[in-house]
């Protein structure tokens, strides 16, 4: 029948219906402005994080952890304590430096927080007289994109002039605003004095360091204002190598002879006396961090990156090798081609399963509401109050709202369908069949999006992976009700579906041409699944929800009972919950702290054993595997300071390599065992979601000692943990320390303990003399004794101190000295000396949660007891994990109230929304038996899933109640109204949880490693819909009757009371 082109329907959804062409020019819209938007949005492997801090950083060289926390930490610390917006203060006091971090309120502005910081803490007056100005930042997310390292046989000064070069001609490049240098040592210019020569020459450090400031400057003079014009003055006589300070005049003599600085001093223009390298591959190195930061675009650094280098190898010299390694824009490609393929193979599963139910025309409409839907979201992702970018969540969000975008379309295609199959293909009846349905399901939308909105101000670190999905969904939600109200229509009507004649289809008696056959097998098929889908509905469907509905409280306690049995398996822990899954990573990484005062020597020899047990294991591997991968592409050793090293491992990246990066490292981590001497060794090849190892404890109070002691002993009780390793207190004590104070008798010679400290500061660790600019790099001029003169304490015994009449005395006669132990670093927290003690868990063993519980139930008040001064709290991840939980708890209230609001307005009711909202907690049911069937511990990607869970089980419940209820307003007895609209929506509701399912099977069939975090939600989705199935179509309808019994019992008593005669409503009618 001829479609007519108006329709006698008002509102939208019969104008565009009745206007095709508007209706396919809003698509064109959608889809160009999609298309537009995905080339411009960024692509990175995580969400962006905002860090909502600001550091202090200042430098007093030379200082013990005491000195600094006294001299700046606690300074600025009293001096921020009280400004506007800042919700929490750390400090770290080490040696030469103290660090302050405050984090601000989100809700403040973070530039006026600085501005008032830097105010305060420039109008401190009392810093120590050595310390610098204060280096104030805003922290930012920096994501190391690629790395790349120059090695070779090159010394180490050609080293690091070619490294400066290639980092300043990376920063020409638009794509890249942040290098880091790796391994590097500073410039420095070392004047070395024995005191053997100060002696001989009658000098004094102070009067060295004076007269090289003296010689060594540029001075401005002024103008001479001549008639002809102004003409500059300036004294110029700054010297910037070591040898133009070799020939400075330090004293001339009455004969006309110069003592020069290089008659007394041996100068090295070289580095500063750390003992730092860098190692590649065997090779010493210098290695630069490409990193991206703000709206860069990860993959467009790092091919920025690797068109330069292949430029610059060429023209490097013989024996100098450039290689570029943990390439992050190779990974995210695989990623992100890893989620294309699963949502594409999702998409035609969809397809698949619409198709088999529904007439291919009205599938292929269907369908094409997923491009749509998608594009769209494209469009709007960069924009508003929570522009997100193209990510492995990003992504995955559109994975799991694929099978969901397309259910309102379903629900309205299913009953344009039905309306016109029966009633004839009508423009009139293509809109009465989408009014029919399209309040609830409109609605029923709404309700979803109602679950993800309050989820976008969850906030901290697990917040950005919230936020980037629940965007995604939102979006995707709300141009599916655009679709399938807008545009869906106006194809339908004007689609040609012809009625489809079985007794042609399967007993033809006509011939059949070629052309007919590949669509008539088709059919065919589709007819067999429908025909099989109404014998369900009809033998077997509706004679068990008429005996559900019958036994409505037997059903309710069998629901009931499942629940209770599945909140057991939680609380028991056999489902385990790990909140903060592991992402995994294709390298592996090795921190190493030394015990302090640890010789460089030590360090270095510990660190030949951690790599030469990893070699060993590669070269065993190969010998057992021949033809098979190595376990090492690249090895890479930077030290950190005296008594720290970082090591990254490159494994080959390919799926053809038969060991996992986690079982290397696992492997290595036991191979290299107990070394003696150091602190702290961590290997690891996860990034921590938390942003920390996900154990994480802060011990506070003033007493040190006891700190330190109540921390060791906590250590102590963690190892008794199966699965927790790589235990750290930070409270361990520094190396060795001699404290100095003067003798009474040096107080009759006029030397104070200023004069004391300051000679054997000038002696031992130097002063500094000048700082100069050579080129792009600052460098000290310092002036101490030689190395050979500072390396045991019978040299500090060996000093002579200067009086201030210029007369020398020995050390040991002036000088007071007591040995002890310092500290190695400081921490505080608001203001209150900290310790921490952090681990990690091998998720597979134990769960984190539980040792927190059982440590903060069982441990810890027994530990506050023993040490009274001090208190308990966590940090870290583990505070991260108690912050999203209440967080996710006050989301969820919000969620809730939206969605009652949501199914209360188009039922009219207000006890409906309730037996409707009664059923979200079975949804759990399906996505705890899901986890428990594939072996995965409870995430929080796990949650995700079940926020989407319960979107779609108020969404079909929603529609079957609504059609109960206009079932009752034509007359029709309850019973019989809730038994016929269970089998007129048995359909729509298995076709909604189906081609969710179907979305979601790439997903959960993908073995890559890379995927399997994120997994969880995909579970959770997919096993609770089809549970949700079955709430819906037996659980609610029994739900409804004992609502109406409960409404009929208190009418019967209000009835009673008021002595009026009965008139509620049976159930059982």
């Amino acid at each position: 029948m001829q479609v007519r082109r108006r329709s006698s329907e008002k509102g939208i959804i019969a104008w565009f219906a009745g206007n095709h062409v508007a209706a396919n020019l809003l698509m064109l819209f959608i889809i160009v402005a999609g298309v537009i938007s995905s080339f411009s949005l960024r692509k990175q492997t995580n969400p962006d994080f905002e860090l909502s801090n600001v550091t202090i950083s200042v430098a007093y060289l030379g200082a013990a952890p005491q000195e600094v926390e006294e001299g700046i930490v606690i300074k600025i610390e009293e001096a921020i304590q009280d400004v506007q917006g800042i919700v929490e203060i750390n400090s770290r006091a080490r040696e030469g430096r103290g660090t302050v971090t405050a984090e601000v309120d989100r809700d403040e502005n973070i530039d006026d927080v600085l501005n008032e910081i830097k105010t305060r803490v420039d109008a401190i007056s009392t810093f120590p007289a050595l310390t610098e100005k204060p280096v104030y930042a805003k922290q930012e997310a920096i994501i190391p994109v690629i790395f790349v390292t120059i090695h070779g046989d090159i010394d180490e000064f050609t080293r690091k002039r070619l490294a400066d070069e290639v980092r300043d001609e990376l920063l020409q490049f638009p794509e890249i605003n942040q290098v880091d240098f790796l391994g590097d040592r500073d410039y420095e210019i070392s004047i070395e004095v024995s005191e053997i020569t100060l002696r001989e020459y009658g000098l004094t450090m102070s009067e060295i360091s004076q007269a090289i400031r003296e010689s060594s400057i540029d001075l401005p003079g002024g103008t001479i204002r001549t008639s002809g014009g102004d003409i500059l003055l300036r004294t110029e006589g700054q010297v910037y190598t070591g040898r133009e300070f070799a020939d400075l005049v330090l004293r001339t003599y009455p004969d006309g002879t110069r003592l020069l600085l290089s008659d007394i001093a041996t100068i090295k223009d070289g580095f500063v006396e750390t003992d730092g390298f860098g190692r590649f591959d065997g090779e010493r190195s210098a290695t630069l961090n490409i990193q991206a930061m703000g709206p860069q675009n990860e993959l467009k650094t790092a091919a920025a990156v690797r068109q330069y280098v292949a430029e610059k190898r060429e023209t490097l010299a013989d024996g100098i090798k450039m290689s570029i390694w943990l390439d992050r824009s190779v990974l995210l490609e695989e990623r992100l081609a890893m989620m294309m393929d699963n949502m594409l193979q999702g998409a035609a599963l969809v397809l698949i399963v619409l198709a088999l139910f529904l007439r291919l025309k009205v599938a292929l409409w269907v369908i094409v509401g997923i491009p749509i839907t998608f594009l769209g979201a494209l469009w709007l992702m960069p924009y508003g109050p929570w522009p997100t970018s193209i990510n492995m969540i990003s992504l995955f969000g559109f994975i799991v709202v694929l099978g969901i975008v397309v259910d309102d379309a379903i629900v309205i295609g299913e009953s344009i369908y039905t309306t016109i199959r029966a009633d004839g293909h009508t423009l009139d009846n293509v809109v009465i069949g989408a009014k029919r349905v399209a309040i609830p399901a409109t609605f029923g939308v709404l309700t979803t999006m109602a679950a993800f909105a309050p989820m976008l101000f969850v906030g901290g670190i697990a917040g950005a992976f919230l936020e980037a999905m629940s965007i995604v969904i939102v979006l995707c939600l709300f141009f599916s009700l655009v679709e399938s109200k807008l545009i869906l229509p106006a194809h339908l009507a004007q689609a040609r579906i012809p009625d489809i004649d079985e007794d042609d289809l399967f007993h033809p008696q006509r011939p059949i041409a070629l052309a007919e056959r590949v669509p008539r097998f088709f059919l065919k098929i589709q007819r067999h699944v429908q025909h099989g889908l109404q014998h369900v509905i009809q033998e077997w469907y509706k004679p068990l929800v008429s005996i559900a509905v019958d036994n409505r409280g037997v059903t309710v306690s069998i629901f009931v009972a499942i629940l209770i049995i599945t909140f057991g398996l939680l609380s028991s822990g056999f489902v385990r919950m790990v909140l903060f899954p592991e992402v995994p990573q294709d390298f592996s990484m090795v921190q190493l702290t030394m015990q302090a005062g640890t010789s460089p020597q030590r360090r270095n020899e510990v660190v030949d054993h951690i790599e030469d047990a990893l070699l060993q294991m590669n070269s065993e591997h190969l010998e057992n595997n021949p033809g098979s991968l190595p376990m090492i592409q690249h090895l890479s050793v930077s030290s950190q300071g005296d008594n720290r090293a970082r090591m990254f491992v490159e494994m080959p990246r390919s799926r053809e390599r038969p060991f996992e990066v986690s079982d290397v490292t696992n492997a290595w981590r036991e191979r290299v065992g107990e070394i003696p001497g150091v602190k702290d060794l961590s290997f690891s090849s996860m990034m921590h979601i938390g942003g920390t190892a996900p154990l994480f404890f802060r011990l506070s109070g003033e007493n040190y000692e006891q700190l330190m002691q109540a921390a060791t002993e906590l250590q102590n009780e963690l190892r008794n943990y199966e699965g927790v390793f790589d235990i750290n207190n930070s409270a361990v004590s520094g190396g060795d320390e001699i404290r100095l104070a003067v003798k009474p008798e040096a107080e009759a010679l006029g030397i104070t303990l200023s004069m004391l400290g300051r000679q054997v500061r000038q002696a031992f660790y130097g002063e500094e003399v000048q700082r100069i600019q050579r080129g792009r790099d600052e460098l000290k001029v310092m002036v101490r004794y030689p190395i050979e003169e500072r390396r045991s304490f019978a040299d500090l015994e060996n000093m002579m101190i200067r009086t201030a009449t210029g007369s020398q005395v020995p050390f040991h006669s002036v000088a007071e000295v007591t040995f002890g132990q310092s500290y190695s670093n400081i921490t505080r927290l608001n203001r209150t000396r900290t310790v921490t003690v952090s681990a990690d868990a091998d998720p597979d063993l134990v769960e984190p949660g539980k040792v927190i519980r059982d440590l903060a139930s069982d441990y810890i008040p027994g530990l506050l007891e023993r040490y009274p001064g001090v208190e308990y709290g966590l940090e870290g991840s583990s505070q991260e994990q108690a912050d999203l939980l209440r967080n996710l708890t006050i989301a969820s209230i919000a969620a809730l109230f939206l969605i009652y609001a949501l199914i209360a307005i188009p039922l009219h009711s207000y006890s409906q929304p309730l037996v409707i909202m009664s059923v979200i907690p079975f949804g759990a049911i399906g996505a705890v038996l899901g986890h428990l069937l594939m072996g995965m511990a409870i995430s929080m990607f796990s949650l995700f899933g079940l926020i989407a869970l319960a979107g779609v089980v108020v969404n079909d419940s929603l529609i079957m109640i609504d059609f109960v209820n206009k079932a009752r307003e034509q007359g029709i007895p309850v019973r019989q109204a809730v038994i016929e609209s269970g089998t007129k929506r048995f359909r729509a509701i298995f076709l909604t949880s189906v081609t969710t399912a179907a979305g979601l099977i790439p997903i959960l069939a993908e073995t890559s490693f890379q995927a399997q975090y994120v997994i969880p939600t995909a579970v959770s989705l997919a096993f609770g819909i089809v549970f949700a199935t079955i709430i819906t179509l037996f659980l609610v309808p029994s739900l409804y009757m004992l609502q109406i019994d409960g409404l009929a019992r208190l009418g019967q008593v209000r009835d009673l009371l008021l002595g009026r005669p009965d008139t509620s409503e049976s159930g059982t009618a």
